[in-house]
């Protein structure tokens, strides 16, 4: 049914994993059985060691069964669990490895066949390869143990480290441990003997958690190697990743029902890391992007994730580009986007949720050390303001900054970077400037003046729409290029992503925001798109590139961008998230068939349907990859996955520009772009404790109908009164 990811076969081309978390607990499991688990910061604290080798199958948890490493043969990867299974001559191992919904716990249900016509007996021992910290290298030998035989558990502390130095690791069995090794540096485990009559199957359970004191411990302990209870929670997790899209396109329904919504949440919200990239840390942009792109589902995480970005804002305007909260410590930057997204992200939220008293809300200002004017971005130490101000000044600010931050084509200076983080030097020297920002702007400030419209009769909003008609004008005078727009100037005047240019003719992402944002007139969309369609989109091998051609040779150097070999990541691969963006220009503009072609012709399982696709693929076929390679010798190979922005986005344009599925002010609006084969689909959408279940058909008149009542428009208001009702739409 789409829910579970089963690998036979073991040697898959690089290491097929699943991000299984909480809010403050997660690991992250391959289908070989490596891996790592954290707790409370996936970079800080780590639990047991983690790598991103993708060629050697380096564990840092794990069984062994009489001495002999349990190495799954078989892997099944769902939503919030996975199962690694394996048989020797005697025995058959299943071991399910799971996160609970709300304790920091991770459980490993056990099961054990005796496949001989013997009594068979046999130890288990579950080791972990601890770190307790950022590396096993500076950690390990802080690390103090304590077998606590009475209540039967091994109990592991780093009582050196700054900030999570009262933490209290601990690793249980539901069943009596025999022995314990507290005194080996890289490794502590606990064994239990266990004897099975001639094919008896016998349940297990093994716990690896924390919390802040013995007490809680024994409470965790207590209650999750109870085999019962572990079971049920099993259950619990299965339930809390359920989610519901039926459609005539079975790999469209598999994504859109828990896949891409599961990898926003638990890898982008919860994790902030994936088996490539361990962060732990607060992206500006990135969380903003990630928690707006969900309101639908999640709209009090929403909030609170804009709340909490709006704290780290400068009196100044600037923001820290990312942070860690524990430590206190970020990087102040020159990027010009950042805070440009609070606003983003705060006119969407509303938009969907009606909520505009989150415009009140008071939230405090980060303090720290200023940049020298030499200075592009340090990494410093920040505290926060005792002075509260409400979101709407701190929105206000972040306009405001950049309204007076242009350059000599009176379009946004880039600063130190925008979006593309790899572009950090086209605008170094204060000089240069940023088309696709020119086009952001614009969006933010209408969508901005829209909201305060409606939020506050008597706001004074002017000067925001003199600003952007004369914004209009100079992007559509001063940076077309004749047949599409140019992507920047650098600091000395020269073009970025100009015909003229041998590298970097063209940029994606300012195509799709110059359509987006309303800027382009009627008459250029067409030249757009098909200059996008000529030299972005390679059907041959179904990729959309980020740029053409990559950049190797420029005299003028774009930042480290360059770094990347040509081909690879935004140097001219296909950068998914920016993908997200054209697909929603091309149905704003009306190409629905091929909006969803491209849609489909990204989706993993479409990419990986028969073996010779996985082989030129490689990564999993389940989730979706941050970047696709367009590099000669590896092109069409997957890159970075999991931890993407693009989850969230494709999360998004599947459910409300493809089928056209979206909240509004607390009104469900049914609005479907879908493809023309199309003659019918289903969502079942949840709003907290009611249900909607939408039937939309294709017939020959337009109607709308609630629990059978025809409505009077294309929108239905959402009542939370427990209870499921039936919606019919006729196309």
């Amino acid at each position: 049914d789409g829910k579970e990811y089963i690998i036979y076969n073991k040697d898959t081309p690089t290491p097929w994993s699943n991000v299984i978390t909480n809010k403050n607990f997660g690991t992250i499991v391959t289908n070989n059985g490596c891996g790592y688990t954290y707790a409370y910061n996936s970079g800080e604290f780590k639990i047991t060691s983690w790598t991103n080798d993708i060629v050697s199958n380096d564990k840092s948890e794990g069984f062994k069964f009489n001495d002999s490493l349990f190495d799954p043969e078989k892997c099944t990867h769902g939503f919030g669990y996975s199962i690694l299974e394996s048989e020797t001559k005697e025995l058959k191992h299943k071991v399910t490895e799971f996160v609970a919904v709300e304790d920091n716990v991770k459980i490993y249900l056990m099961k054990l066949k005796n496949k001989t016509k013997d009594d068979y007996n046999t130890n288990v021992e579950f080791w972990i390869n601890p770190v307790f910290g950022n590396f096993e290298e500076k950690t390990s030998r802080h690390i103090l143990s304590e077998f606590m035989g009475q209540d039967n558990y091994l109990k592991l502390r780093n009582v050196y480290h700054n900030s999570y130095n009262n933490v209290n690791v601990f690793m249980s069995a539901s069943e009596k441990i025999n022995s314990a090794i507290c005194d080996k540096m890289l490794v502590k485990s606990i064994t239990i003997n266990t004897s099975l009559k001639p094919g008896e199957e016998k349940s297990l359970a093994f716990v690896l958690g924390c919390s802040l004191s013995d007490e809680e411990n024994l409470k965790l302990m207590k209650k999750y190697t109870d085999i019962k209870t572990s079971e049920k929670e099993l259950m619990n997790v299965k339930e809390y990743w359920n989610i519901k899209v039926s459609t005539p396109d079975n790999s469209f329904n598999t994504v859109m029902n828990g896949w891409y919504l599961y990898q926003t949440l638990s890898s982008r919200i919860m994790a902030k890391a994936g088996f490539y990239q361990i962060s732990g840390a607060f992206g500006y942009r990135d969380q903003l992007q990630d928690a707006m792109n969900i309101s639908m589902v999640e709209p009090e995480y929403t909030r609170e994730q804009i709340l909490n970005n709006a704290s780290h804002q400068f009196v100044e305007g600037d923001v820290l580009h990312w942070w860690l909260e524990k430590n206190r410590f970020g990087l102040r930057s020159k990027y010009k986007d950042d805070y440009l997204w609070l606003v983003y992200a705060t006119c969407n939220y509303i938009n969907t949720t009606g909520d505009y008293k989150i415009l009140d809300e008071k939230v405090p200002y980060v303090i720290g050390e200023a940049l020298s004017e030499k200075e592009n971005e340090r990494g410093i130490i920040f505290s926060y303001s005792e002075e509260k101000v409400t979101l709407l000044e701190h929105c206000l600010k972040s306009i405001d900054i950049s309204m007076n931050s242009l350059g000599i084509h009176k379009i946004p200076l880039m600063g130190g970077g925008d979006w593309n983080d790899g572009m950090n030097k086209v605008g170094i020297e204060g000089k240069g400037e940023s088309v696709w920002l020119g086009f952001f702007l614009y969006s933010v400030i209408d969508l901005f003046v829209n909201i305060m419209k409606k939020y506050n009769k008597s706001f004074k909003v002017d000067k925001y729409e003199t600003f952007n008609s004369k914004l209009k004008d100079n992007l559509n005078r001063n940076t077309w290029d004749g047949e599409y727009y140019l992507r920047a100037f650098f600091d000395n005047g020269d073009s970025l992503g100009s015909k003229n240019n041998k590298e970097c003719k063209i940029d994606l992402i300012s195509q799709s925001f110059s359509i987006l944002s309303n800027v382009i007139p009627k008459d250029r969309v067409s030249k757009v798109i098909n200059s996008v369609e000529e030299e972005l989109v390679d059907n041959n091998n179904d990729i959309v590139k980020l740029l053409t051609p990559a950049f190797a040779k420029s005299t003028n150097n774009p930042g480290y961008i360059m770094n990347y070999p040509k081909g690879i990541r935004e140097n001219g691969g296909q950068y998914t998230h920016a993908v997200s963006w054209y697909l929603m220009a091309l149905i704003k503009e009306g190409y629905y068939n091929k909006a969803y072609e491209y849609y489909q012709m990204i989706n993993p399982i479409n990419r990986t349907i028969e073996l010779k696709d996985v082989d030129k693929y490689k990564v999993e076929p389940y989730v979706i990859a941050a970047d696709i390679y367009s590099a000669d010798k590896y092109i069409g190979r997957g890159g970075w996955t999991w931890y993407t922005g693009s989850a969230g986005w494709f999360y998004k344009v599947g459910i409300e520009d493809i089928l056209g599925i979206k909240v509004r002010d607390k009104k469900l609006v049914i609005d479907p772009n879908i493809p023309d084969d199309w003659k019918e689909f289903k969502v079942s959408y949840k709003y907290y404790d009611s249900t909607y279940n939408i039937h939309v058909k294709r017939k020959n008149k337009k109607e709308l109908l609630l629990d059978g009542k025809k409505q009077s428009d294309n929108c239905i208001d959402l009542v939370d009164d427990n209870k499921t009702h039936s919606v019919e739409v006729y196309l």
